[in-house]
Formats: structure tokens, sequence, C-alpha cells
């Protein structure tokens, strides 16, 4: 019997691409026109990659880590010149667009409904200050208690590894059987929590492939957001 549903934060709870953009079309008006979807893809694996490489995060590192990740995104896609000033008013940009993301009402009425039968909450990979930004922004917070909320920089260790979702699993005071866990990260989301024995829920709404051609193992496979909050209304 399933007793708590835990959510990823990025490109799960709200759209990653949206803030991006708008951010890319403002500090870079040349492309105004254009589709990102493939700078963004390329810019977020690369932030997953050097996320995953950087032993110890400072504000150095995170300085360093985010010029890498626009400047090499944009250099492969568009054979952009950037500088670190352009990164910094870029990176100022971004976080004022992240400021300004919402949950979808249809989203917040279904975790409302949930939260009144099932334990909730949220297992993120990322930095603790820009996660804060976007957790506050969500007013995730009415919905998901603060005790609930796992930001891997501040509790050490990242997904997927399962030590992260054993402590999520200590807190809400639940066996791994009795958990579902919802992300769009199929390495970090999906086996992930299958590794450490939950119940999964991918979000492939980016129709990702499956590394090395293997067969999903997870539980449940969405397309959409709107797929995803119908389900989570027909729990």
């Amino acid at each position: 019997m399933i007793k708590a549903i835990v959510f990823d934060l990025d490109d799960t709870l709200y759209c990653q691409q949206a803030p991006f953009d708008e951010a890319i079309k403002i500090l870079f008006p040349q492309l105004l026109n254009e589709n990102l979807d493939e700078l963004f893809i390329l810019f977020r694996s690369l932030s997953e990659q050097l996320y995953e490489q950087t032993e110890k995060i400072t504000e150095e590192t995170i300085r360093k880590m985010n010029h890498v990740r626009l400047s090499k995104s944009l250099k492969a896609k568009y054979d952009f010149q950037v500088t670190e000033s352009m990164t910094e008013n870029f990176e100022a940009e971004y976080e004022r667009q992240l400021r300004q993301i919402r949950l979808s009402l249809p989203l917040v009425c279904a975790l409302q409904e949930l939260a009144k039968s099932y334990k909730l909450g949220i297992i993120t990979n990322g930095y603790t200050q820009r996660q804060e930004v976007k957790l506050e922004a969500l007013k995730i917070r009415k919905i998901i208690p603060e005790e609930n909320i796992l930001i891997s920089e501040k509790f050490g260790v990242a997904k997927p590894d399962r030590r992260i979702f054993d402590q999520m699993a200590k807190r809400l005071a639940c066996d791994s059987s009795e958990l579902i866990y919802i992300g769009d990260n199929y390495r970090n989301d999906v086996l992930g929590a299958k590794e450490a024995g939950w119940k999964a829920w991918w979000l492939n709404h980016k129709q990702q492939l499956i590394p090395d051609e293997k067969i999903s193992i997870a539980d449940k496979e969405l397309i959409s957001f709107i797929e995803l909050e119908r389900e989570l209304i027909n729990l």
C-alpha cells in the first residue's frame, strides 16, 4: 500500500526550460526567434556533469561551473564566444526568471488533494541557494512541509545514491515498498528510486531514450505534465 509520494523538483514540478529560454533571449537577443530546445538539453546535460564532478561546492566553483556550462553550450550550438561578465549577467537574469516560476493550477489542486491521504516530499539535486529560490517561488511549503524536502548539497549526497532516498524514507516513517518517486531523469530518478526499493514514475516529457537501449524499469511512464496531473488526480 502506497503511503507517500515524493517528487523531483526541476522539470517535474515546473518546466525548467521556460525561465532558461526567457533569460537567453533577453541576454542574447540575436536568438530571439530560435528554437532553444537543443541548447537547453546541452546546457542541462553540462550542468549535471559538472555538478557530479565537483567534490567541494564553493562560490568560486559555482561561478566557474556557471561559466563553463553556458560558454560550452553556446559555443557548440551557435559558435558564440561568452565572456565571464556575460555569464554573470545571464545568471542574474536566469535567477530573476526563476523567481517567477509557479505551480500550475491543476498541479496545485492535485497536490492539495494528495496531501489529505498521502505524505508528500521532495528530493532535488542542486545547490542549496538556487533550489531554495525555486522552492520559494513555487510556494511549495504551503503543501509539503520543510522536513520532507531534501536538497542534495545540504544533505551531502545526490541522486541516484540510494542514501538520499533512504533518508527520505526515514523522515516519512515509511518502508521503501510504500513509496513512489516521480521525476524526469531516468538515471537519477528512476534508477535511483528503484535501487532504493521504491516504485518509480518516469515523467519523460522530453521523450528521452534510455541509455544503452535497455528496457525501462519505471513502474509508470508519463509523456507530459498534463498526463502527470491527471494521474495524480486519479490516485
